[in-house]
């Protein structure tokens, strides 16, 4: 998909008129702070990607004036498959040579954190796949907004990270591409719309953002076997509701797409949002990657930010 010319959404039924709040007038920047967000949890192993990823957590951590932790994850492969003797010592010896490794990085992220102006702290995690997939979804638990990168720029572990995230510890997931700016509250949202169960849990997972936001748009894609006037009313009564909450919803109904993210991505770079925010895996894991799927178009391509829950 070419993102540097995004296709024109020419067809689509005109925007739905703003369901704005009563009594909304220009906002001072205390008002656009992402209020009620206290820890902002962010994915380190010291790659490339840390930077990037260190510094779109930290503007997020200063919009919400909450605090940071940086997840250092430190994967210890697992040992040969043997029955000799002496494979404790393999164990023990990728254990320490893993150790010192870790924290060899460790150090060099310490002095970069240093730099941040935001409280925070460390958390390493020394284990294999299934000990660090732990950790993160404890991690998760205790944390508002989990940043990570995109997973498949990033091999094979970072999305298993993010996933036991999502399926674990059922929490929030802020997947912050490189390109990205950090830019702390996010002023225009595209929500990818869908009357299911984890739409509706990421959008009030994501209300903080909705409520900073200059405008939201509410973005549904027309699919397979469904009729158009099926996604209306359901998502004017998301307008609705989030409007009582004092958010400024416009919904935009678009002609069916053959994948509905690349869609949405479309969209979102039509409407120059800053952050996607979307029900993770609504069909399953096992489908989704082998079949493909919306879940898997965002994570894989959007160049704009993406909150997921579910």
């Amino acid at each position: 998909m070419n993102l540097d010319a995004p296709l024109a959404s020419a067809g689509s039924p005109p925007a739905t008129p703003l369901a704005t709040p009563p009594g909304t007038s220009e906002r001072s920047l205390a008002e656009r702070r992402l209020a009620g967000i206290a820890d902002v949890a962010v994915h380190v192993d010291g790659s490339a990607g840390d930077e990037s990823r260190i510094a779109y957590a930290e503007a997020l951590a200063v919009a919400a004036g909450a605090h940071l932790t940086a997840f250092q994850t430190n994967y210890i492969p697992d040992p040969p498959i043997t029955a000799e003797a002496g494979s404790a010592w393999i164990v023990s010896e990728l254990f320490e040579d893993g150790r010192r490794i870790g924290a060899e990085i460790e150090q060099r992220l310490r002095t970069r954190l240093d730099l941040l102006a935001v409280p925070w702290e460390i958390q390493r995690c020394d284990d294999m796949l299934a000990g660090l997939m732990r950790a993160a979804a404890g991690l998760a638990r205790t944390s508002d907004v989990f940043v990570y990168g995109r997973p498949f720029d990033e091999g094979g572990l970072a999305l298993q990270y993010l996933e036991a995230v999502l399926f674990n510890a059922s929490s929030t997931v802020l997947v912050a591409p490189p390109e990205a700016a950090a830019a702390g509250a996010p002023k225009t949202i595209l929500i990818g719309w869908r009357d299911s169960a984890e739409c509706a849990r990421a959008i009030a997972a994501a209300r903080p953002f909705l409520a900073a936001a200059d405008i939201v748009h509410l973005v549904s894609v027309l699919e397979d076997g469904s009729e158009e006037e099926q996604h209306r009313e359901p998502a004017a009564a998301m307008a609705r509701h989030l409007a009582r909450h004092g958010v400024t919803v416009e919904i935009r109904h678009l002609p069916k797409w053959r994948r509905p993210g690349e869609g949405l991505i479309n969209e979102a770079v039509i409407l120059g949002a800053d952050l996607i925010v979307a029900g993770a895996y609504g069909h399953s894991r096992f489908r989704e990657r082998i079949f493909g799927g919306a879940t898997r178009d965002l994570l894989q391509e959007s160049p704009v930010p993406v909150l997921l829950a579910r």
